[in-house]
């Protein structure tokens, strides 16, 4: 596949799964917070997260964090943001994507709204995760499981892979809460399979094992690892093979954790694999997507 193509594809699959995983942390975290529980911090967390600079004079507040990270155009880490870049790079890809999944973000980038009330943060919140879910089930019921398949594919990995292991290595999460661990597996989308699977009570070592090291769940860190170092193995091993094996140290790292220890090592795994994951994406941009075509 030709480098501009890929690194669209590879956009496209990133964008998508950052409007889920930014609408998730926002629902739970402020559309449907207790106010008399606000945190001064939870702002400057949730930025921090989802990758949103904080510059000194930023309003911090629950209202004014989830204006920018919800609709604000000019804020890179926004859900906005993200269905742009998903629309626009699909347009980019129109020779390797399909109708369906053009029209599919071509609509939500229409629909988007300039403004959501407060009392309506909730139901937006539910309607950019329903379009994330669509784009998803267009590729995953009609693509080839070729290349276009895998860099869609990585992108979306490592946009959740990432997410995912800040918010365990950051103050969203106190590892010694159980309501804390509750609130982590809903903002990662988690909560309804890990309560099916521990239906007659759960501790923190059990939610912690859950989100760290379940081999079935699409939201574990041990599944997008998995999945990530497989989509790199196959489309770009050769290409970035000391960043690659250095992913792959972070995942065989994770392995060794155990459901005793997973608490207490929830926020070194979160930060190690969140860097091993930023790394894997910068160095995809700068000597992979970057690279000069071939002459033809």
């Amino acid at each position: 596949m030709l480098n501009r193509l890929a690194r669209s594809v590879h956009s496209v699959g990133g964008a998508v799964e950052r409007t889920d995983v930014v609408a998730r942390l926002l629902d739970v975290h402020l559309a449907r917070r207790d106010p008399a529980t606000d945190d001064p911090g939870l702002g400057r967390d949730l930025r921090l997260v989802v990758g949103a600079t904080v510059p000194p004079d930023v309003d911090l507040s629950p209202s004014a964090t989830l204006d920018a990270l919800a609709l604000d155009r000019h804020e890179p880490a926004s859900i906005a943001a993200a269905v742009a870049v998903a629309r626009d790079d699909a347009r980019r890809a129109r020779d390797v994507v399909s109708t369906e999944l053009w029209d599919c973000l071509n609509t939500t980038r229409s629909r988007l709204p300039r403004k959501i009330v407060g009392e309506k943060a909730h139901e937006f919140l539910g309607w950019v995760r329903e379009r994330s879910a669509l784009a998803v089930g267009v590729v995953d019921g009609d693509v080839s499981r070729d290349e276009v398949w895998e860099f869609f594919t990585l992108g979306r990995s490592l946009a959740r892979l990432t997410v995912t292991a800040r918010m365990l290595a950051s103050d969203l999460l106190d590892p010694g809460s159980a309501t804390s661990w509750s609130t982590a597996l809903r903002a990662c989308g988690a909560g309804e399979a890990f309560h099916r699977e521990f239906r007659h009570g759960s501790t923190s070592a059990d939610a912690a094992t859950f989100l760290l090291l379940d081999e079935h769940s699409p939201r574990s860190l041990l599944f997008l690892a998995r999945r990530s170092e497989g989509c790199l193995d196959d489309l770009v091993g050769v290409h970035l093979a000391a960043e690659v094996r250095a992913f792959g140290e972070a995942r065989a790292e994770l392995e060794t954790v155990t459901p005793d220890t997973a608490v207490d090592a929830a926020r070194s795994a979160g930060s190690r694999l969140a860097a091993a994951a930023e790394t894997i994406t910068a160095a995809l941009d700068r000597r992979v997507f970057a690279a000069p075509e071939p002459a033809r």
